[in-house]
């Protein structure tokens, strides 16, 4: 935690020398605060209902209330935008080619990714014995790997486009976490795990890459902000969705080997090795979705899209 804000300080200086400063104050008009509050609000509500999901239960009054609750406000804040003459969110942008299926495979690649960082650290301390600076140094191959990749897939982009740099980073992410679902009790550093965090971090390189791409691809300038906001939103949502998902499979697989007398540290590995396995088939689905997405080489072109607010929510 405490990289981030140091990161930040340094990031400061450089941000205000390369991009433009605007210093005309404008006037604030037609702020759609109940679109902020209740897009807040509902995401809140589905984040904590997902998480809270796997302690309390997926039938539990608390879990159904709070997906309910979440399903009512967001449904309101669809109504809301349809109505405002200055939405927070236009639908229409979803008429955008590809942005749709850009921010479900984010999505769902996203939420594949996550098991890596959360059961892989708990596999590293909790089986291997690993304390946690070691267990963040275990992570540095991954991080180099994923630095050359991405410019890597950068310069690909411009050849062959966007749609098979994702396809082809989920497909090599994926792999890697299938290796990683193989771990075993006893496992080794080198032979366990660097194989499949180096692969795993090419391939969220050259997918992430591609897919902010793919999103922006065609989007106005007035509209870009918007479309950063849903592909950030639709990473953590899979986050989430992919995190209740998980610890439902591996608690599950852990708690009935316990109740046959395994050893803790089997029973453990081997509810690892199944939030694994189904992480790694994550990621393979959204390089199927990705195949819908726009295939673009980082064109600038600006589609413009209609104004009015009827867009179809089906992406």
């Amino acid at each position: 935690m405490f990289v981030n804000p140091i990161a930040c300080a340094l990031l400061i200086v450089p941000i205000f020398r390369l991009i433009d400063g605007d210093h005309v104050r404008r006037r604030l008009v037609n702020f759609d605060a109940l679109g902020a509050g209740l897009v807040t609000g509902g995401m809140l509500l589905l984040v904590f209902g997902l998480v809270r999901a796997p302690i309390e239960g997926w039938g539990s009054a608390q879990t159904i209330g709070a997906l309910a609750g979440a399903a009512v406000i967001l449904a309101a804040f669809v109504v809301n935008e349809h109505r405002q003459r200055a939405p927070l969110a236009p639908l229409s942008i979803f008429r955008i080619n590809g942005l749709g299926f850009s921010n479900v495979t984010q999505l769902v690649a996203f939420a594949g990714f996550l098991a890596l960082f959360f059961y892989v650290t708990l596999y590293m301390q909790n089986v291997l014995g690993y304390s946690a600076i070691k267990t963040g140094l275990a992570y540095l191959p991954l991080c180099g790997i994923a630095v050359v990749g991405a410019g890597v897939a950068s310069q690909l982009l411009g050849r062959v486009g966007t749609r098979p740099v994702i396809v082809v980073g989920a497909l090599i992410g994926s792999g890697g976490l299938y290796w990683l679902s193989r771990i075993s009790v006893d496992g080794s550093y080198a032979s366990d795990l660097l194989p499949g965090l180096l692969l795993v971090g090419l391939g969220i390189a050259g997918l992430f890459v591609a897919v902010a791409t793919a999103a922006n691809a065609g989007v106005p300038g007035d509209k870009a902000g918007l479309a950063a906001a849903l592909l950030n939103a639709s990473q953590w949502l899979g986050g989430a969705l992919g995190l209740a998902i998980f610890t439902a499979v591996s608690t599950s697989r852990t708690n009935h080997l316990l109740a046959t007398g395994v050893p803790a540290s089997h029973a453990l590995t081997s509810g690892f090795q199944r939030a694994l396995l189904v992480g790694s088939i994550f990621v393979l689905a959204s390089a199927l979705i990705a195949l819908r997405a726009t295939n673009t080489r980082g064109e600038s072109e600006q589609q413009a899209i209609d104004a009015e607010p009827e867009a179809s929510l089906a992406a």
